[in-house]
């Protein structure tokens, strides 16, 4: 698997970074494949490299993905990622998963908020002529890496070459190998109901303990903690993915961003739908009593070799 991590953007990889910016542009009624989107992937390279120069210890990293309405029109000559779709829009009982505009989805990441502002000042202007910048939401690491309802998140990421398994995709035409596949989810919490709750019940929803981020015990853990609804099994092997979230926000209103890869889209949807929907015994994720999803979106993050294509140097 080491040599399929080699053709893969290096910010899908790599761990989140202190401070994230996400930038979430619709294009406009007349974009097509032109020379406008070559102009903007061929400018990705140099940004980077520009900013990167001001402070080599910050590790700054621009990542791209596309819906796949924006490859459509951006790129119909190329064949699409073969489970690149729109996202599904999921409701059950008074819960609910938006599918929400966003055509091209660039992630920022680096150990300095300054530098990632500057980068997504430059990218907005670099796709000007064909893109607005719809949402820009600036994601930071909140203490020893908790979301906004002081839980650690991100705790069973897969590590090493595990996580090259279960992110990249190698399973399709040789350019897309090296791609992924990103769910991304903007959440606000409802932090005065959530405060009203016991440690007790707080951890029971979470599926693990508040101070020192221990599972619960089997026996302990209720069939509708958040841990327990979103795993993955087949044949009873949990099929991983990876986390990028970051929480964003202020006093007045915060959440967190769900920023999710894998190979295939199929494993990410399967969790939400069993986060989302009742089962049989009537349990869904419990946490979704208390936090609200705002955004839902799928992109395709395609491999470097296919950015090198629109390479300006």
């Amino acid at each position: 698997m080491t040599q399929l991590s080699t053709l893969a953007q290096p910010g899908v990889l790599s761990n989140p970074s202190s401070h994230v910016e996400y930038l979430t542009f619709c294009l406009t009624p007349d974009s097509s494949g032109d020379e406008h989107i070559a102009d903007a992937l061929g400018a990705l390279g140099g940004i980077e490299k520009s900013i990167n120069q001001k402070d080599p210890s910050a590790g700054l990293e621009i990542s791209i993905g596309f819906s796949s309405s924006a490859w459509k029109q951006l790129f119909p000559d190329q064949t699409a990622p073969a489970h690149l779709h729109p996202f599904p829009e999921m409701r059950n009982g008074e819960r609910h998963f938006p599918s929400t505009p966003g055509d091209i989805f660039i992630m920022v990441k680096s150990e300095r908020i300054d530098l990632n502002f500057q980068a997504a000042k430059y990218l907005r202007k670099a796709f000007s002529n064909f893109a607005l910048l719809t949402e820009d939401i600036q994601g930071y690491k909140y203490l020893d890496n908790r979301d906004m309802i002081d839980f650690v998140d991100g705790t069973e990421n897969p590590v090493g070459d595990e996580r090259t398994e279960a992110v990249l995709v190698a399973d399709d035409i040789d350019i897309h190998q090296g791609g992924s596949y990103l769910h991304v989810q903007r959440y606000t919490d409802r932090q005065e109901l959530w405060d009203r709750q016991t440690t007790e019940y707080q951890e029971q929803v979470v599926g693990r303990t508040k101070m020192d981020n221990v599972e619960l015990d089997d026996d302990a853990k209720p069939a509708w903690a958040h841990n327990a609804k979103s795993k993955v099994e087949i044949d009873g092997e949990e099929i991983k993915m990876l986390r990028q979230n970051r929480p964003y926000g202020n006093a007045m209103e915060h959440g967190t961003m769900f920023v999710g890869f894998a190979a295939d889209p199929s494993i990410i949807e399967t969790s939400l739908r069993q986060m989302i929907i009742a089962d049989e015994d009537g349990h869904y994720d419990r946490l979704l009593d208390f936090v609200e999803a705002k955004t839902g979106a799928l992109y395709f993050m395609p491999s470097a070799a296919f950015l090198e294509q629109f390479d300006d140097d």
